[in-house]
């Protein structure tokens, strides 16, 4: 018999809860196996200790070339491989000089050749000064190399949206300049960039109008894991930032492309994996199960909507009461999805009644 939503997200919190206390016994063990690794050597108990956990700062190996690290509650990504490093996102400013040791450490002081900003928001663009300082002081410039998209040798790039590099320079109302060196060097606003580096084609996917107008998905296709920002997290209801062009169907939208992609093993288990910008490391059923959830959270609210309900009545109404043991912050997902509704409801009788191009008016 088929299982519901509820019981298959029961079963996979237990596994879940399962796997993470299996990876802490291997971290708990990292130290004593790395005296092991002849390349650990010539580093310190402390320094060992660290490579496997560095306090706020976490390393998982995920599969392929690419390790899901986790910094607080922010997830940062990393690919690695003989070109070097291409870290997407930094996470928070306070814990930047942290990450630089753990990775300076866990990764053989390899160079960070590229970062990928997949949002604007500060929990992922805040280590950006500090990580870029230290690239620099290491000898990379902003540009050069090859003059393309490989790595070269000489070679870092700082890639985001165009509209993400619009915010952080402060060119769009109510945005503040982020300093210099936390700042883009390489911007598109195409449906996707390309390029290749550790052996790797990647697919850089913007996702518009998501939780803002600049935010990106990264796809490691030799390593088959996504990378997928905020469009995707397992510790909340989606963050819709309505004030930098954040739209619930344009959220939705981006867990569609995301399961596009995904080809599962069995059963939509295991195969692709994705990293959330928050939360816990998944596969396509999760995304699956997010989607489908959020979506009816947005069909309640749009019958509402078209009742005639105020934000206040759709509130107390509950439309999320089904997932709000699962998921915090349910109140700002409802007064978005509210807010797109309503704007759409008041837009479709004046397209209604708008004449034709090329049509006749009396």
């Amino acid at each position: 018999m088929k299982r519901n939503l509820f019981e298959r997200s029961s079963a996979r919190r237990v596994v879940g809860a399962l796997a993470a206390a299996a990876i802490g016994v291997c971290v708990a063990a990292g130290p004593a196996a790395a005296q092991l690794n002849p390349s650990y050597k010539k580093y310190s108990a402390s320094q060992i200790a660290k490579i496997f956990d560095n306090g706020d700062i976490h390393v998982l190996p995920v599969q392929g070339n690419i390790y899901m690290i986790v910094a607080g509650d922010v997830n940062v990504v990393a690919q690695v491989g003989d070109d070097g490093i291409l870290l997407v996102d930094t996470g928070k400013k306070e814990l930047a000089e942290k990450l630089i040791e753990t990775i300076r450490l866990r990764f053989e002081n390899k160079p960070i050749r590229f970062i990928i900003n997949t949002s604007v928001r500060p929990e992922h663009t805040g280590g950006n000064e500090t990580v870029v300082k230290f690239i620099r002081n290491r000898g990379l410039g902003s540009g050069g190399g090859t003059g393309g998209d490989g790595g070269g040798n000489n070679t870092f790039r700082l890639i985001a949206h165009e509209t993400t590099s619009n915010r952080m320079n402060g060119l769009l109302p109510g945005e503040t300049e982020a300093p210099a060196d936390a700042l883009p060097t390489s911007t598109f606003f195409t449906e996707k960039k390309k390029i290749y580096f550790n052996n790797e084609p990647i697919e850089i996917i913007s996702a518009p109008a998501a939780n803002t107008d600049g935010d990106l998905m990264v796809f490691f296709r030799g390593s088959d894991v996504i990378a997928s920002g905020d469009v995707f997290r397992t510790d909340s209801y989606p963050v819709i930032d309505a004030k930098r062009g954040g739209t619930v169907q344009g959220t939705l939208d981006a867990l569609n492309r995301i399961l596009d992609i995904t080809v599962p093993e069995f059963n939509e288990q295991g195969g692709t994996r994705i990293i959330p910008g928050h939360g816990r490391l998944c596969n396509e059923s999760d995304v699956d199960d997010y989607r489908n959830w959020m979506t009816i959270i947005k069909y309640r609210v749009e019958d509402m909507v078209k009742k005639g309900m105020t934000l206040d009545q759709v509130k107390a109404a509950k439309p999320s009461l089904d997932f709000d043991g699962v998921f915090a912050g349910n109140a700002p997902y409802i007064e978005a999805a509210y807010q797109d509704l309503t704007t759409i409801a008041k837009a479709a009788p004046a397209a209604k009644a708008a004449p034709s191009r090329g049509g006749k008016t009396k």
